[in-house]
């Protein structure tokens, strides 16, 4: 039986696999690039927000920590961001910053602007307070801009395929509505055609995430400021849409928050369908 040999490879000789491998370089997240086209395109959102309810939102897109409790609440935040620094040997500044570029927060800001081009014509996509943030386990709230209510919290996850973050939200989802729902202290409602900053429970929750190809795709069309929205954008929504479903089909002891999580994701499928049809 006559052997033979790749192209170019001597009897005997050492194979170079580097010439086997792909020229085309794996696109980088580029955090610092990314980061800054975020922060503009959350301004943007927030500007818009706060045009018909004042003060809402802050430049970075969270609702603003204003009420009573403000000045104490802040105080727990400041205190809790200095302790998740020193955890990390960091300083406060230095773990600031790194958490700014960290994946995951990327993927709350992609998608926070991502599900604004699909809503924002029915809800406004607010980032939660870093107080809920921190406390009450919400990255993210869909307020309906008619009612005030909030229909429903998200919470969002990176995961590179072997952190087993998807595992981990699952729990803590779960946890969530044993206790029949989220509980968001710096939340809205409607009050004299006027959008207010309520303290509310038994929301449905959720979790949104992206993998580390598909955060890369969603930063690159982002990055462009396309007002239209592309296939790349469409595609994960169907997909974030798929995985409620999933989620909100589970089995649930809480009929009324099952009830709850069924009319959220209605709303916002019916949101998505007519924003392409349009």
């Amino acid at each position: 039986m006559t052997i033979e040999y790749l192209p170019g490879v001597a009897v005997g000789g050492k194979i170079d696999l580097d010439q086997f491998k792909s020229n085309k370089k794996e696109k980088s997240l580029n955090p610092e690039i990314n980061l800054r086209n975020l922060k503009v395109s959350l301004e943007s959102l927030s500007q818009e927000a706060n045009q018909a309810f004042s003060n809402f939102l802050e430049a970075d897109g969270r609702i603003a920590i204003i009420g009573r409790d403000a000045d104490q609440d802040q105080k727990l935040v400041d205190s809790q961001e200095e302790g998740f620094s020193q955890n990390q040997g960091k300083s406060l500044k230095q773990w600031q910053g790194d958490t700014e570029k960290n994946p995951a927060n990327l993927t709350e800001m992609a998608l926070t602007i991502t599900l604004h081009k699909f809503l924002k014509n029915d809800f406004i996509v607010a980032r939660a307070s870093r107080y809920d943030d921190y406390n009450n386990g919400v990255d993210q709230v869909i307020v309906d801009k008619k009612t005030g209510d909030v229909i429903c919290g998200f919470d969002e996850v990176f995961t590179s395929g072997f952190d087993g973050g998807g595992e981990k939200k699952v729990e803590k989802m779960k946890k969530i509505k044993e206790k029949g729902g989220a509980e968001i202290k710096y939340g809205a409602t409607l009050e004299n055609d006027q959008l207010v900053r309520s303290h509310i429970k038994n929301v449905p929750a959720f979790y949104l995430a992206l993998s580390k190809d598909e955060l890369k795709e969603l930063l690159e069309v982002l990055a462009n400021k396309n007002t239209v929205i592309t296939e790349v954008e469409i595609n994960i929504f169907n997909k974030l849409l798929d995985s409620l479903e999933t989620q909100a089909s589970q089995d649930q002891d809480n009929w009324a928050l099952k009830a709850k999580s069924q009319m959220a994701l209605d709303r916002l499928r019916n949101a998505f369908e007519q924003k392409i049809a349009a």
